[in-house]
């Protein structure tokens, strides 16, 4: 019999209730490739990627079929801490020991995890790293870089300028990327050569027939709406999305709500319009954007956005912000969302998707079409299965 190919994957976190958009990433993955690759993946005991406070037993379990061994995190993270670290450091000169002191503090610190793949290198004829950003993946491909492969998830964003990170993207053998200009940007800001390299996005798959009714009924939700689904955090641009949205109720008598679903990391907005709808199942999300007049994604910060692809999967067209080039890019590319610079911008394309539902169905056809034809796991899959033969030797 031909042995199957040992793949592991490095996470910082994993299980089927863990958000995340790396997370999702490297789960779906993890779950296709056992199906010909022996697979197992080392994370941490951390749900919660704030605190990474260890929650889950240590040691080895199954989750969906995929062998997992988790490692405890040496040390909880002081948020408050680590941010007044990093404003010191953005956008300033750093000395190498500064920048590999906020990584630690940064975390999740797991050096057991580190050692068990150094020790176990050999076993495997591929790793793969999701997300540059985190300890287990600089110290990791530092353990074992010789058949790793770098799944990035990078955006624009100030870690992404520090020197050490040099060393990060020049020790893979392969890269996968999530999209065309997350690629563009790692070319232009490191030397990666031609080493093997692919964009391989991920696929969306969504119910076929959400509950948009029940939804309704269940919220209490009347008339027209906007959806945000994500972490509401001022990071992922909700402050701005929320202040344009308040614009939007003073200029629009009448005008849609806006629905927040997803963890609270601010302060719950007091905006007339808006209301917050709590962290909600899979199932009520995806009847949430199946509803919606459009699905706003304001983060600067993305290298892919599953939840603008989702939405598009039903036909909802997306608010997007021009801060994120990957954001524009899709917006572009499908000819299936409107995107905003200021709040003048996001109000008038609001008021559009809400009002001119000729627009708002020829964009949601665009949208299905765009994620049918880019989107499947089989095109995806197929472009990780290359990288793995090519790292391995079993491929050119």
């Amino acid at each position: 019999m031909t042995r199957r190919p040992r793949v592991a994957i490095v996470v910082q976190r994993y299980g089927a209730d863990i958000a995340g958009g790396s997370e999702s990433l490297a789960r779906a993955v993890a779950e296709r490739l056992v199906l010909d690759h022996d697979v197992t993946v080392l994370t941490t005991c951390a749900r919660d990627y704030v605190t990474w406070r260890n929650e889950l037993p240590e040691g080895p379990q199954r989750v969906n079929g995929v062998d997992v061994l988790r490692f405890p995190v040496e040390e909880e993270r002081d948020l408050a801490s680590f941010n007044r670290l990093s404003d010191g450091l953005y956008g300033r000169p750093r000395a190498e020991a500064d920048e590999l002191e906020w990584l630690k503090r940064q975390g999740p610190d797991v050096p057991r995890l580190v050692h068990r793949l150094e020790a176990d290198r050999d076993r495997y004829d591929a790793v793969l790293f999701f997300t540059y950003l985190y300890f287990p993946t600089y110290w990791g491909l530092r353990a074992a870089p010789e058949r790793s492969i770098l799944v990035p998830t990078a955006h624009a964003e100030p870690p992404l300028e520090f020197s050490l990170y040099r060393l990060v993207f020049e020790a893979p053998r392969a890269f996968v990327f999530c999209s065309e200009p997350e690629a563009s940007l790692v070319r232009r800001r490191f030397d990666i050569g031609e080493r093997p390299s692919d964009v391989a996005g991920i696929g969306v798959e969504v119910p076929e027939a959400p509950d948009v009714e029940g939804f309704r009924i269940r919220h209490d939700v009347r008339g027209p709406y906007a959806l945000y689904a994500g972490r509401i955090d001022a990071g992922k641009g909700c402050d701005e999305m929320l202040g344009h949205f308040a614009r939007y109720r003073q200029d629009v008598r009448g005008g849609a709500q806006l629905l927040l679903i997803g963890r609270l990391a601010m302060e719950e907005p007091r905006v007339p319009g808006v209301r917050y709808l709590g962290y909600l199942s899979e199932a009520e999300k995806f009847a949430g954007m199946a509803g919606a007049s459009a699905v706003v994604c304001p983060s600067p910060y993305e290298s892919l956005s599953i939840v603008l692809l989702e939405a598009m999967a039903y036909g909802t067209p997306v608010l997007a912000t021009t801060r994120s080039e990957v954001l524009e890019d899709h917006c572009r590319r499908s000819n299936a969302g409107l995107f905003y610079r200021d709040a003048a911008e996001f109000g008038e394309a609001l008021d559009l998707l809400v009002t001119r539902r000729g627009l708002a169905s020829a964009l949601g056809a665009n949208g299905r079409r765009y994620v049918a034809e880019g989107y499947r796991w089989d095109v995806v899959m197929a472009k990780y299965r290359r990288m793995i033969a090519a790292v391995s030797g079993g491929g050119s």
